[in-house]
């Protein structure tokens, strides 16, 4: 049954290093190495990464792989039981589930049909990948070329600015409480749309989300959790949500 208190919760989550271990951009091309992986690493930088991952997979396509050979690789991507279990736990609190990732629709789906998690979400906000008549996969900007720019003055890409979209979410209804949970310099915006005290910001530690809280003091007006591993996720989870848990790890740390 779910919670009796902030019963009314939106818990969003980043994917790539958040909900999986692994960046599904560079899992997915690496994995197929070669010369397209080759391109992936050297053109770092020198291109808007979304336009990037569409012109490999174009040229992936070009050399004979297949849909399917991307499901396969995907399917491989690690997803820490405690994750998933996480996930599972929130769901049957009753709070409402949704990820805003720079990854894409595609393999987002693809890993979460793979786990059983698909239906736990109410909404996936990433870029949109559609596969045409011949089988190619193509990834589009979620925020593109054709609207005018976001002029975020946040660390957010041209192609999503996270903390417009989190704040979309907390405009559609009241909610008791809103945890963003998040690893990179791009869940910094998000994180600080969070209000005081009720809200609560979940940092992978040692990562660049973490850095950019510390190298803005003040910014962050919710509380902040940081978490080392799944493992520490799921404890935090139990934590928040009010429901017992045996072994609470010690490396979990607050702000």
């Amino acid at each position: 049954m779910p919670s009796s208190t902030a019963s009314k919760r939106l818990v969003v989550f980043d994917f790539d290093w958040t909900l999986i271990e692994a960046d599904t951009d560079i899992w997915v091309i690496q994995g197929q190495g070669g010369e397209v992986a080759r391109q992936q690493e050297a053109l770092y930088g020198t291109m808007q990464w979304t336009d990037l991952q569409d012109q490999l997979l174009g040229q992936l396509y070009d050399q004979g792989i297949t849909r399917q050979d991307l499901e396969t690789s995907l399917r491989g991507i690690p997803f820490a039981p405690e994750m998933a279990a996480a996930l599972r736990l929130i769901k049957s609190q009753g709070a409402e589930l949704c990820i805003i990732s720079d990854s894409n629709s595609f393999y987002i789906d693809t890993v979460l049909k793979n786990h059983g998690l698909d239906q736990l979400f109410s909404k996936i906000i990433t870029n949109p990948c559609h596969f045409d008549t011949d089988g190619r996969p193509h990834v589009t900007r979620l925020h593109g070329l054709d609207q005018p720019p976001h002029h975020c003055t946040m660390p957010c890409n041209v192609n999503l600015c996270k903390g417009r979209e989190l704040q979309k979410l907390m405009d559609s209804q009241t909610w008791d409480q809103v945890i963003y949970m998040g690893d990179s310099t791009n869940d910094f915006c998000p994180s600080t749309r969070l209000a005081a005290h009720t809200d609560v910001v979940l940092a992978r530690a040692n990562m660049l989300l973490e850095k950019e809280i510390k190298s803005h003091p003040g910014a962050i007006k919710a509380k902040v959790v940081y978490w080392n591993s799944p493992a520490d996720a799921i404890a935090v989870i139990h934590t928040l949500f009010g429901v017992p848990c045996r072994d609470i790890p010690s490396t979990i740390h607050r702000a």
